[in-house]
């Protein structure tokens, strides 16, 4: 069995989506609530990806307990990538602590004229490329504030 090395893929957060209505929350329950910050970018043509521009969704779920993840191969499984035809999703559950400075670092950095938040993920493959219709694990996800110059 081949081992699994890491690869690294990077994105631009186009836009975010985060909850602030009571009302909602309260009318759609869980669905909604402001237990959720969603991000969307797009990954542009990377050898991993076979040179393709692919959009990628992200949700983060806040816990009310602490968060446990699984380990693999001496990594920390933070969740799951999965790539269907020309997009990425996933959902990855985070404490209330994380999720907080989530949450304030998108809402304060997101909107502001020049400022880009790049995030980098790291998945676990076997292969040079990433099959569609193939879920990857996820083993670091790291942000970071870039201004234009």
């Amino acid at each position: 069995m081949q081992s699994s090395s890491i690869k690294l893929i990077s994105f631009s957060v186009n836009n975010w989506a985060h909850l602030y209505s009571l009302e909602q929350a309260v009318e759609k329950a869980t669905n909604i609530s402001g237990g959720r910050l969603v991000i969307n970018g797009n990954i542009r043509k990377t050898a991993f990806l076979n040179n393709q521009d692919l959009a990628i969704e992200i949700t983060f779920n806040r816990l009310t307990r602490p968060a446990t993840y699984p380990r693999h191969e001496n990594h920390i499984i933070l969740g799951e990538l999965n790539r269907d035809h020309n997009k990425i999703t996933s959902s990855v559950s985070v404490d209330e602590a994380v999720f907080q400075e989530l949450r304030n670092n998108t809402i304060e950095y997101g909107n502001i004229d020049g400022i880009h938040i790049i995030v980098t993920l790291g998945l676990l493959s076997e292969n040079e490329t990433w099959a569609e219709n193939t879920t990857l694990k996820l083993v670091s996800l790291n942000y970071a504030m870039k201004g234009d110059a």
